[in-house]
């Protein structure tokens, strides 16, 4: 049984029809959360509701506010963005904060129990793929509930997955998705951790754009990933000059560089 501490907010009522259910939070990469706020930026659809809830965590587990540039502030949430200019209709689903552990089960069943009061019949997740090779990146990987959905995400040039597993968010709703007899699938942009991957996030774009035929041009993505581009290389010359300058010094090499 569910609790109060998990609500939804509804702004106003929208008009839509079976939507498909896209969702994007915080995570590797930033992934997901770039994406659906890509999608909101180009396509502006209208915000509906808002989802608030104790589980909502900070990234260190802390609860709190969240201070905005003017001052204001506000607690972690979800926010739903309904898009019905053309089919299929959409509920873009992004927030700032992912649920903990203990409740990911409560906060994901009621996203979905409000998205199928709408007639929600499918559902994308979106979020990133780890991996160490930079020859990667660039790559999609899904996970699918069924075949059908397994085959045309290949068409479009995915890989699916084998093995491991999708934690959090982007992974429980996906389950709980599956059992309810939704069209389920995930897209998992590969990424070094780098954050923002906007690389990464731009591949999941242009996937589900073919998926569900929606009208976003990705030029605007481009200019930013290759100012992006520009300046991480002025970064690492820079420390390619420091790393000479300090040669004396003999540093290590080959160590990995992790980004927490």
């Amino acid at each position: 049984m569910m609790n109060d501490d998990t609500r939804i907010h509804e702004l106003s009522k929208v008009m839509i029809k079976e939507p498909v259910l896209i969702q994007g939070l915080p995570g590797l990469g930033y992934v997901g959360k770039v994406a659906v706020d890509y999608f909101i930026e180009k396509l502006k659809p209208k915000k509906f509701a808002e989802l608030y809830s104790s589980y909502l965590l900070f990234p260190d587990g802390n609860l709190g506010i969240n201070i905005s540039e003017d001052g204001t502030y506000s607690l972690p949430k979800y926010e739903f963005y309904a898009f019905s200019d053309k089919e299929p209709n959409v509920i873009f689903l992004t927030g700032d904060a992912q649920p903990s552990v203990t409740g990911q089960y409560e906060v994901a069943s009621r996203v979905l129990d409000f998205a199928q009061q709408f007639g929600c019949r499918m559902l994308f997740t979106m979020g990133g793929y780890g991996t160490r090779s930079g020859n990667d990146v660039g790559a999609v990987y899904g996970v699918v509930g069924d075949a059908i959905i397994g085959e045309r995400l290949k068409k479009l040039g995915a890989k699916l997955a084998k093995g491991g597993a999708v934690t959090g968010a982007a992974g429980v709703i996906l389950g709980i998705g599956r059992q309810r007899g939704l069209q389920c699938a995930g897209l998992l942009g590969a990424t070094t951790g780098v954050y923002p991957d906007l690389e990464a996030a731009r591949a999941v774009i242009q996937m589900l754009t073919g998926l569900v035929s929606m009208p976003v041009e990705l030029k605007d993505l481009d200019v930013e990933i290759e100012d992006m581009r520009k300046k991480m290389e002025k970064l690492r010359r820079t420390d390619l000059e420091e790393s000479k300058e300090g040669e004396e010094e003999k540093p290590e090499e080959g160590k990995d560089r992790y980004i927490t």
